[in-house]
């Protein structure tokens, strides 16, 4: 399995740095592992094979072949792993006394609420779409809506608000390239799932 960075996180990282923040830029940085980490673990207890595991501005992705494929007590174990990972920092940080507690609890308070909510690529999204795979295209337009109004509302709180228009832009983007090749996806999952027409026998191959 191969452990890497999206190469977004290095300006999103960058306009933390340039609050004159470090410490939030490291606390925010260890948030985002410890909540890779519980997917990973659960992707490990269900025996998934995990490919790549990404690090994103929102948490991250791990790249799991045929995840549509997997039982669906699988996908939402997995799924689940990462918000799960958050509360359990987040009980920590609440239940200890320690340098930067208040900044810790902020931080996994913000990425749990942001992960749950119900939009694509995030858990919260990921979840919904286990329960209503067939909603995904509605998914995806509610998600690049909602992003797109996030990402106007955010501009208006410049600089102050740059990590976080930031993050809207991405996802807003992640979902408009989901949008794009929303067909590709669909030929992939018919071929997996063996449903995709086999072409027709020319007769003449035959004599």
């Amino acid at each position: 399995m191969k452990y890497r960075m999206h190469p977004v996180m290095i300006p999103f990282l960058l306009a933390i740095i340039a609050g004159g923040n470090v410490s939030f830029y490291a606390i925010v940085l260890g948030s985002l592992l410890f909540h890779e980490a519980g997917h990973l673990l659960a992707a490990k207890w269900t025996g998934a094979p995990v490919r790549q595991c990404v690090i994103m501005p929102y948490g991250g992705e791990i790249v799991i072949p045929r995840f549509s494929r997997l039982p669906e007590k699988d996908r939402l174990l997995i799924i689940a792993g990462g918000p799960a990972a958050t509360l359990l920092l987040l009980i920590v940080a609440l239940s200890i006394q320690m340098p930067g507690r208040d900044l810790l609890i902020s931080t996994q308070l913000a990425l749990l609420g942001m992960n749950l909510m119900p939009l694509l690529p995030l858990d919260g999204g990921r979840a919904a779409l286990v329960f209503f795979p067939e909603q995904k295209i509605a998914f995806i337009l509610i998600s690049i809506a909602v992003s797109a109004a996030a990402a106007i509302f955010l501009a208006l709180y410049l600089p102050q608000s740059a990590p976080y228009l930031f993050l809207a832009l991405f996802l807003l983007l992640q979902n408009i390239l989901h949008w794009r090749y929303r067909k590709y996806e669909r030929i992939l999952e018919r071929v997996y799932s063996g449903t995709f027409p086999k072409p027709a026998v020319d007769r003449q191959s035959r004599l």
